[in-house]
Formats: structure tokens, C-alpha cells, sequence
């Protein structure tokens, strides 16, 4: 029976895994920044975590968790904030951390793992990443994709989220993944999110010309899944 955890699960849920939370209501609730998951080292087959690790003081230790209870070449789903989204992250006094395209290459041989005089003989964090998908927000949805780099790298408010695929790198065998599996394992994971109080749905029509007004804002501010 495959292990999957859903770290940060205070809002929903994902069924057929563990979800695990400072909330009371998680299957496991625990300090992600101080208590260790209770799971044997290399147990875990999958951890998805959407919009968390900006909150937990001590994003390290649980990285450091999170990583030693994957397997070698496990996936560690991930979804979190952009670094210069001003509205809603970088004045939000809950969000203790920032995340960009590069966050993750600390972790990586060949990147910039070791570049930062960290102890990687207390702390063995090896992730490979598999992808990363940007979110864009308004005009930089329609920019060439040079547009895009110079607004990431000058500009505030050009991206909303990020979505990461990482593997976790657990000896020195080699690591295989499937990046276009991984994606596509993120957006299940995503679309399976249910609420802990479940509200009842009211679909509009297919054809519902306010349904795609809607899903057309949703895309144009950065905001769909």
C-alpha cells in the first residue's frame, strides 16, 4: 500500500492520503516546524503540500523531514507564493518565507547546494527538480517568453504562484522521473482537494458565458489551479 502525505491540510483535505496539520481536525496534527513526522525514514511514496512552508518558522527542519521520510526518487509536490507578489504574501505577516524559480537549487548537486555554507552533514537535503510552473498575472500572460524572465526578475506583481516538482535524492543511484507525469500528478492532487465542511455545488452551464467570464479573470490574475 502506497504512503502518501498531504503536509498543511488545515483547509482541505485529499483522500487516500495522510493529511497532516497543526489543526486539530488533520488525521495527524503536529508542529511542522519542531515535531518530527512519525514515519520511518525512506516509508513515504508521495508528499503534496500546497501553500505551507511560507508559514512554518523553521522551513528547514520540516524540509528536512519531509525529505527524510521519501524514498529515493519520491516526489515532493509542492505549491507556494511568489516572491514579488506584493498584495497578498510579501505584506502578509503570517508568510515567513520566499519562494522563486531558484529556491530548490540550494538542494540540488550541480545548482547551488553547498554554495550558501550550509551543514549538509546535519542537514541532507537532496531534491532534483523535475519542473516548475509559473502562474502569471495579468499582461505577462501574453509577453514573448524573454518578456516574461526580464518582468520576473525587475518587476513586482508578475507572478502569483509557483508549482514545484521535486524528487527526492536519498544516495548516489540514479534518479528517474517523468517530468509530464509529475505535472500531471500535481494538477490531480489539486483538483482532489476537498473542503473539511463540504458547501453544495451548484455547477453552472457548460455553455454559461459568466462561467467563462469567470474562468478567464481566474486565469488572467494567476489564480487557477
Amino acid at each position: 500500500m502506497m504512503e502518501r502525505l498531504n503536509i498543511g491540510a488545515s483547509q482541505t483535505r485529499l483522500e487516500g492520503f495522510t493529511n497532516i496539520d497543526v489543526a486539530p481536525w488533520a488525521d495527524i496534527s503536529l508542529d511542522l516546524g519542531t515535531d518530527p513526522l512519525p514515519f520511518a525514514d525512506d516509508s513515504v511514496d508521495c508528499v503534496f503540500s500546497y501553500h505551507t512552508l511560507e508559514h512554518v518558522p523553521d522551513y528547514l527542519f520540516a524540509l528536512g523531514e519531509i525529505h527524510r521520510v521519501l524514498k529515493h526518487g519520491a516526489p515532493f509536490l509542492v505549491g507556494l507564493p511568489y516572491v514579488t507578489l506584493t498584495e497578498v504574501h510579501l505584506v502578509n505577516p503570517y508568510h515567513l518565507h520566499n519562494f522563486n524559480e531558484h529556491s530548490f537549487d540550494f538542494f540540488e548537486k550541480g545548482k547551488l547546494r553547498n554554495s550558501a555554507s550550509e551543514d549538509v552533514m546535519r542537514r541532507p537535503i537532496e531534491f532534483k527538480k523535475a519542473f516548475h510552473r509559473f502562474h502569471y498575472m495579468g499582461v505577462a500572460n501574453v509577453l514573448p517568453e524573454r518578456g516574461k524572465r526580464w518582468a520576473r526578475r525587475h518587476l513586482f506583481n508578475v507572478v502569483r504562484k509557483i508549482d514545484y516538482g521535486l524528487v527526492a535524492v536519498k544516495h548516489d543511484g540514479p534518479v528517474e522521473f517523468d517530468a509530464d507525469a509529475l505535472r500531471a500528478e500535481f494538477l490531480a492532487c489539486m483538483a482532489a482537494r476537498e473542503p473539511y465542511r463540504k458547501k453544495p455545488a451548484s455547477p453552472p452551464p457548460p455553455n454559461d458565458w459568466r462561467a467563462k467570464k469567470r474562468q478567464f479573470r481566474t486565469w488572467w490574475a494567476g489564480k487557477e489551479d
